[in-house]
């Protein structure tokens, strides 16, 4: 005779399925929404370097990233102690390279801010400070012009500092992982939770000893039967 599992030891397996079931489905949210966070490219490498002081300009920017940048929105804006903008060559992307041309009279310290639009189609952005010649410290300080900043100048400095806040409140939320794709992947995750689920349950009905497995058809007459015959001729 074959013994059945008990209905306790059929419930502990269930249970024990479910969590298992569950934990991967949560997994599997977690994975897929952290991975759009994770796709943004990174600067590797930059001429001039970070902080360095060069005897003479160099001939351009050239900054190097992890992936291939896309062209549309990356720009390279090279500004003096005074926060203007140095006249630099027309910004160039070339796959992973985003270059700029530099003039040749260079003399003090510089801050390169660039920005790039990164391989998922994220924007990025940084900034790289170098110095020129024997002044030249190598580290970017913002100084006022040398004729003096009116209130009027300080009023539009004032602006587009908000623009600049809100620009960059704007760049948070681009950073921010597509709360559609999140939504998607937990949707997924459930969706894969609710078929093993399924699967589970049904392999649990389908338990030997049930009813007619053995003994065959039940019922009057099943087995022989009890009636009688008429023997009236």
């Amino acid at each position: 005779m074959t013994s059945t599992p008990s209905a306790a030891a059929r419930g502990h397996r269930l249970a024990r399925l479910v969590g298992t079931a569950l934990a991967a489905g949560v997994l599997l949210g977690f994975a897929g929404a952290a991975a759009p966070a994770l796709a943004h490219d990174e600067l590797l490498g930059s001429t001039p370097e970070p902080g360095q002081v060069l005897e003479t300009a160099p001939d351009e920017v050239l900054l190097t990233f992890s992936g291939d940048v896309i062209a549309v929105g990356s720009v390279i804006e090279v500004v003096d102690h005074h926060g203007e903008a140095v006249e630099s060559g027309e910004t160039t992307v070339l796959g992973p390279e985003v270059s700029a041309a530099l003039p040749t009279d260079l003399s003090g310290d510089y801050q390169v801010r660039w920005r790039v639009v990164s391989s998922d189609g994220h924007p990025i952005e940084g900034t790289i400070d170098f110095g020129v010649g024997s002044d030249a410290t190598g580290v970017w300080e913002s100084q006022p012009p040398h004729d003096g900043a009116g209130e009027e100048e300080a009023g539009a400095q004032g602006a587009g500092s908000g623009e600049d806040s809100a620009d960059a409140g704007d760049d948070a939320a681009a950073d921010a992982p597509n709360g559609w794709a999140v939504a998607g992947f937990v949707v997924a995750a459930l969706a894969v939770v609710g078929l093993v689920i399924a699967l589970i349950v049904k392999a649990t009905r389908r338990t030997p000893g049930g009813p007619g497995a053995a003994g065959g058809p039940s019922g009057p007459g099943a087995s022989g039967g009890s009636g009688t015959t008429d023997d009236r001729a």
